[in-house]
């Protein structure tokens, strides 16, 4: 397992410099390239599945192209894809596969290549310019329901479940949600879209918690810490002295931006507040706190997606929808109030 000191090291950069980055502290001055070095060397220090000598790349092996959702400037706000794209590109690397990253489709659009691995929530239009592409793409956290094309995601449903039988087995029952979701780029005949905000409210309705005054929710596709920041300082506004045991959020990077708003009103996690999320992302466990959650498998679905595309070149198989399994990570964002 990484630490800040290993981080540190390969960044040439100071203990408390990282530390202050990984925790998002808005008061630090570097560039979003020295921001992008540290979260790259965290995941890939993090990622220790690949420490065995990797394939050699050979002149003439196949060549893919990865498209990416976000750009390099807002994968360094949510980095749940920078890790997904560290484990696709380790596993190219082993299986001796050429990549061309691609961002923009259009007609400079690679043309020689063999598949495409989709990284991201794309919206239907583009999910369907992507598929005029190629006839092997695979889709890598996107739920719109592909005919004839391969997706591979995380069990999101799963893990909002998780997360809450560990609230309640810690003794909360007056739970709050944060989260956000952009309509656009998911896909579904519910209200909400996203699988964890919907597996949010069918437990609590089950269990008789929904209380919807401490529903916090945002339409946007940007679920990031500043996002997690400005949902959690509406709801110490709204609900200072009344406030719930537990909040529900509904990824690592915006409960960052939680942790960092409760700091400011002087509430102490998980004294005055307990904190869970999803995703277990390398910056999890450096935070102060660190941060409860329950891990998505992101590398593996970045390592299962070039996997599936490799084999999607070979064989033409039917086209499949992966659903990787998830696993509680406890650590000190939780108290027990009973």
């Amino acid at each position: 397992m990484a630490t800040i000191t290993d981080i540190a090291k390969e960044a040439h950069l100071s203990i408390a410099t990282v530390s202050r980055v990984l925790n998002y502290d808005s008061t630090l001055s570097v560039t979003d390239e020295t921001k992008r070095k540290v979260f790259e060397i965290a995941e890939k220090l993090n990622y220790t599945k690949y420490k065995d000598k990797l394939a050699k790349l050979n002149e003439g092996n196949r060549q893919i192209a990865i498209i990416q959702w976000l750009d390099s400037k807002e994968e360094i706000g949510d980095i749940y894809y920078m890790s997904i794209r560290i484990g696709a590109e380790k596993r190219a690397t082993e299986l001796g596969l050429n990549i061309v990253k691609a961002s923009h489709l259009d007609n400079n659009f690679p043309t020689d290549i063999d598949g495409i691995l989709a990284i991201g929530k794309f919206d239907q239009q583009t999910v369907q310019a992507i598929t005029q592409l190629h006839k092997n793409v695979v889709f890598v956290g996107t739920n719109y329901p592909l005919d004839n094309f391969d997706t591979v995601n995380g069990d999101f449903a799963q893990a909002a479940e998780i997360a809450l039988t560990h609230l309640r087995a810690q003794g909360h029952t007056r739970i709050g949600f944060i989260g956000a979701e952009e309509k656009e780029n998911l896909y579904g005949f519910r209200h909400y879209k996203a699988p964890a905000i919907n597996a949010f409210i069918d437990y609590m309705n089950y269990y008789k918690l929904l209380d919807e005054s401490l529903f916090f929710f945002k339409n946007t596709s940007e679920s990031n810490v500043q996002i997690g920041y400005d949902l959690m300082m509406q709801a110490i506004k709204k609900l200072r002295n009344d406030l719930p045991t537990a909040f529900f959020v509904c990824n690592d990077a915006m409960v960052l931006g939680c942790m960092n708003a409760l700091k400011e009103q002087n509430l102490s996690v998980p004294e005055d507040i307990s904190l869970i999320s999803i995703n277990d992302l390398s910056v999890s466990q450096f935070i102060t706190p660190p941060l409860t959650t329950v891990k998505i498998f992101t590398e593996e679905m970045g390592e299962v997606g070039i996997n599936t595309l490799n084999d999607r070149i070979e064989h033409d198989p039917i086209a499949r929808r992966i659903i990787l399994s998830t696993k509680l990570i406890e650590r000190g964002t939780v108290k027990k109030i009973n």
